[in-house]
């Protein structure tokens, strides 16, 4: 629900509007109707008109505001105070809570042991005096410099 429309519901915004004195301005349901065709997805449930006031039942806040709006800028309505009234079907709304993401635990990282990736390079033992000096080591899980015992 955007921040706006909330903060009109916590001031008593409800999808009910009702025109105090639309009998003294000789105000019908039809011509109510008739001035809120025009709003686009407005639904007008219900218009009735009691003691010389008109209860305007719409389909949804947000439109409601619209349509007030809209009412308030009509000459027929001048000098008329228009209001909200209960909605028959209106629920307490829930207490708004941040929408932070959760915080992931930490993974424990695997040590990986640092490897010469250059050593592969220099297997051929060139510049080597001796190959005495060569010894077979393990790098990423391959043996290298390893020579295969050769039998007598």
């Amino acid at each position: 629900m955007p921040a706006h429309v909330s903060n009109k519901i916590a001031n008593g915004a409800t999808r009910n509007i009702v025109v105090r004195g639309a009998a003294s301005k000789q105000i019908t349901t039809d011509d109510i109707r008739d001035h809120l065709d025009h709003i686009h997805n407005l639904i007008v449930v219900d218009v009735k008109l009691k003691n010389g006031d008109a209860y305007v039942s719409t389909n949804s806040i947000h439109n409601a505001l619209f349509a007030r709006t809209c009412m308030m800028s009509r000459t027929a309505y001048k000098g008329l105070r228009i209001d909200w009234y209960a909605d028959e079907c209106a629920l307490a709304l829930p207490k708004a809570t941040s929408r932070m993401p959760p915080t992931a635990a930490p993974q424990p990282s695997r040590k990986i042991p640092f490897t010469n990736p250059y050593t592969v390079l220099g297997a051929d033992s060139a510049g080597s005096d001796s190959d005495e000096d060569e010894e077979s080591y393990m790098t990423s899980g391959v043996r290298v410099n390893y020579t295969e015992p050769q039998a007598a």
